[in-house]
């Protein structure tokens, strides 16, 4: 009996280790992956938790990932560029490669400068339609787990659907419909809540907040009677000072899954942070 047991182990081991690996380049993405791909596959983020996605520079452990991966999944938008020039490319990579950005085209909106906004993974919406798209990608690189990869993505997108429904529903019944917004403009959130971003405090996201900048967010605070700015969990040091300067208190919306890394888990948090800040 004790033979047939490490017997067991040793296969469970193996199996492990032949588990085809899929990389995303930040953990939301990698949170939706894992719920999809289940657990026949390893899953990883390129760039950890809590580190800056726009200033990654690529370890030689990333490098090995990349070569070995089958399924590598991007954000798209100018965001991850750095996932073809520095890995990919570099590599020599065989890996089939998905943008979030092209599942959603329809979806992508303008950020303050015009531009496509980049934060496409925070919105719900978007991500329903990726997750069908990453179900198929997988079923075509393993045709014995494509029923299993299209039905969890369904159940996937119908949470998604239900999580910024819920979210809609509490904000119709906010007392207050307007936000400012720190460093980082919130676009998908604002549109998909019908929320209006009064004001955006940082328009330039390197720089600090210019003196007119804050005398302009204190007037839009009065005017909407705001007790909070609302800022990225990333951001929350400097974002802290600005909203003591103000004489409001900071919200924070973890973008990255730097305190949860449940994709699910963390928007309800962050939805239930924002309403915080509608009160």
């Amino acid at each position: 009996m004790r033979g047939l047991w490490m017997v067991l182990l040793l296969w469970s081991a193996l199996a492990l280790a032949e588990r085809p690996l899929a990389l995303a380049t930040i953990p939301p993405y990698a949170s939706l992956m894992q719920r999809v791909l289940g657990e026949g596959w390893e899953v990883r983020a390129l760039v950890p938790p809590g580190a800056n996605p726009h200033v990654y520079a690529p370890r030689p452990s990333d490098m090995k990932a990349v070569r070995q991966a089958k399924l590598i999944v991007q954000n798209g938008l100018g965001f991850d560029d750095w996932l073809l020039e520095k890995l990919v490319e570099p590599a020599g990579a065989k890996a089939r490669i998905l943008a979030a950005a092209e599942s959603a085209e329809g979806l992508v909106l303008p950020a303050p400068n015009g531009k496509p906004d980049p934060h496409l993974w925070t919105d719900p919406l978007a991500m329903g339609l990726f997750v069908c798209d990453l179900a198929r990608a997988a079923g075509e690189l393993d045709p014995e787990g494509k029923a299993g990869y299209l039905e969890r993505a369904r159940a996937l997108k119908i949470e998604l659907v239900r999580l910024l429904q819920t979210a809609q529903g509490e904000v119709r019944r906010a007392p207050k419909k307007a936000f400012v917004a720190y460093k980082n403009p919130f676009t998908y959130v604002a549109a998909r809540l019908g929320l209006e971003r009064a004001y955006l405090i940082g328009k330039t996201p390197a720089a600090e907040p210019t003196a007119r900048e804050l005398v302009e967010a204190r007037k839009v605070l009065a005017r909407l009677g705001l007790k909070a700015i609302v800022a990225p969990y990333q951001l929350r040091r400097e974002a802290d000072r600005v909203a003591k300067n103000l004489g409001v208190r900071a919200v924070y919306l973890d973008l990255l899954g730097e305190q949860d890394p449940d994709y699910l888990a963390t928007w309800e948090a962050n939805y239930r942070a924002l309403l915080s800040a509608l009160k």
